[in-house]
């Protein structure tokens, strides 16, 4: 039969041949409607699935392009096999792809229903976390080009795209937290050991327990050293624990290093100054906000995707703007949930800190808002701190006042007006926060805090160190501090009135999260370069590496 040849692979010899198929096609096209039949059906599937058809000279391919057209304009029907055929074959690099993008476009320009299929062969066809580098980078690269001509699908798309990479992010992360987990329970395993022999050394002189004094210690630091060589060992060892979870964890970076630097470099190329006049560029930029605040706003801890926030905003002064206006309006909506305007803060501080094409102006306006809603936050509700409740009720405004704390870590030196003079009038506002009955020093992130107090009492603008120390002696006491059970009535529980250990400990999580921290994605962080701002560029001679991680 004729179908069988036409439904032979590439390379088998009992393949019909380019001239005969030729002749095929010819005659199929002039009489399409006979074809219309049961009998029929297995050839025109069979050259529906022609294997490798996109590899043919450039006149067969003519010519089946061709059959193709008139089959689906004539019969609509099999339009659906043809958009399954076209869309499966985005897994191929685009040089190959040519042709299936050739079709999609005359198919959706001459039938707009048509893609009504492609939607949802675009979703079944996608390539899943398994799937090898080139594969996916294929796919999401022909799916972009599809947004080019097919405006109506650009959302879906992009929705797609964010949501694979976003699990693809997650999935790294979690692959570098069971990483972390084990090296964290191979080493607890190696201190419950030494401790068990030194517990057997130390038996006969239980009674001299109390009485190690410095001289002691300095035996036990000398004994340290001499065990260097069985440490270096146990490194080794460590390393083969973890081959099969790194290269797990090298994968997955990979992918994820692709996969961002494609999207990102195709967003250069689409979001211009011309492509924003036309409106085009606002139309993505749109639906990459929109996909913001929906997929990776809501998102835990992830550490690559928001970066394409990052990069495309500073394509332009107008989209920074817009991002930031988005940012702070999460951040103060009162229509938000408490955990998503602490989030949004979050990335309202990371991206005033880390952005390099921000103006000056841009990070003073951000600042003289978060400067207003402190002062009238503290004016509106420090006498509540006394009442009954925990102080996660003011978890708020303690994000508010760390996220301008780590900005003035990284732009101080724009604060400062050339008279001397501080904008938004820091060298008053800090003094105030840190003495209100919130303690923020205490309940912001500890790292930030310290370096705040470091660079702010060097430059004048406020003394916190007294108030640290404090909140450490507080707490090496068992003291819970302002807020908490002291100020409380001793006829109420403790259990209603202290921040919970869970829910501290969630609020901890949330304030270590800084989205624009630096990235790992060798070629993505590269990319980078020159929108990114290294704490080693901004914190000049306070430069810390515990204060970077």
């Amino acid at each position: 039969m004729v179908s069988h040849k036409v439904s032979q692979p590439a390379n088998s010899g009992s393949r019909i041949s380019l001239e005969n198929l030729e002749i095929l096609l010819d005659v199929l096209a002039k009489n399409i409607n006979k074809i219309d039949t049961s009998k029929g059906t297995p050839l025109i599937q069979s050259i529906i699935n022609f294997e490798k058809w996109w590899e043919l000279p450039s006149y067969t391919l003519s010519k089946y392009i061709s059959f193709i057209r008139i089959l689906c304009s004539s019969i609509p029907k099999w339009w659906q096999d043809v958009s399954m055929s076209l869309i499966s074959g985005f897994h191929l690099s685009p040089e190959k792809t040519e042709s299936h993008h050739s079709m999609l476009k005359y198919f959706l320009q001459m039938i707009p229903s048509s893609m009504g299929y492609i939607d949802v062969y675009l979703v079944r066809f996608f390539p899943n976390n398994n799937d090898t580098t080139k594969i996916l980078v294929n796919y999401i690269s022909n799916t972009l080009t599809l947004t080019t001509y097919c405006k109506e699908l650009q959302f879906q798309a992009w929705s797609l795209i964010m949501e694979k990479t976003i699990s693809l992010d997650v999935a790294l992360q979690n692959e570098l937290d069971e990483l972390d987990d084990d090296i964290d329970d191979f080493e607890e395993s190696d201190e419950e050991e030494e401790e068990e022999e030194e517990a057997g050394d130390d038996g006969a002189d239980e009674g001299e327990e109390d009485e190690i004094d410095g001289e002691g210690i300095k035996d036990l630091q000398n004994d340290d050293n001499d065990d260097s060589d069985e440490d270096e060992d146990a490194m080794e060892g460590e390393e083969e624990y973890n081959v099969e979870v790194s290269q797990s964890i090298k994968d997955l970076s990979t992918k994820l290093d692709n996969i961002l630097t494609l999207v990102s470099s195709r967003l250069e190329q689409d979001v211009t100054p011309q492509s924003l006049m036309t409106g085009e560029g606002v139309t993505i930029f749109n639906t990459l906000t929109t996909l913001f605040k929906s997929h990776v706003l809501p998102t835990y801890y992830t550490k690559s995707i928001q970066y394409i926030m990052f990069h495309i905003s500073q394509q332009q002064v107008e989209l920074m703007d817009a991002f930031l206006v988005t940012l702070i309006d999460i951040s103060f909506s009162p229509t938000e949930s408490s955990e998503k305007k602490i989030k949004s803060l979050q990335y309202l501080g990371s991206y005033i800190a880390r952005a390099k094409k921000l103006s000056r102006t841009q990070i003073i306006f951000v600042a003289s808002y978060l400067t207003s809603w402190l002062n009238r936050y503290v004016l509106e509700r420090e006498e509540e701190v006394d009442q009954s409740g925990g102080m996660e009720r003011f978890k708020h405004f303690y994000a508010a006042f760390q996220a301008l704390c780590y900005i003035f870590c990284f732009r101080y030196q724009m604060f400062r007006d050339p008279d001397g003079s501080w904008e938004c009038e820091l060298d008053k506002l800090f003094p105030r926060m840190v003495i209100t009955k919130f303690n923020p020093l205490k309940y912001c992130n500890e790292n930030v805090m310290l370096m705040f107090a470091r660079i702010a009492q060097h430059e004048d603008v406020a003394f916190c160190f007294s108030i640290i120390e404090n909140n450490n002696n507080e707490r090496l006491r068992g003291i819970i501090g302002r807020g908490d059970s002291n100020q409380r009535s001793s006829s109420q529980p403790v259990a209603s009135s202290a921040w919970s250990l869970a829910t501290r400990q969630q609020f901890i999580d949330l304030q270590s999260y800084f989205p624009y921290d630096p990235l790992f994605l060798k070629h993505y962080k590269r990319m980078m370069k020159d929108y990114y701002i290294e704490w080693s560029e901004a914190g000049g001679e306070y430069e810390s590496d515990e204060y970077e991680d």
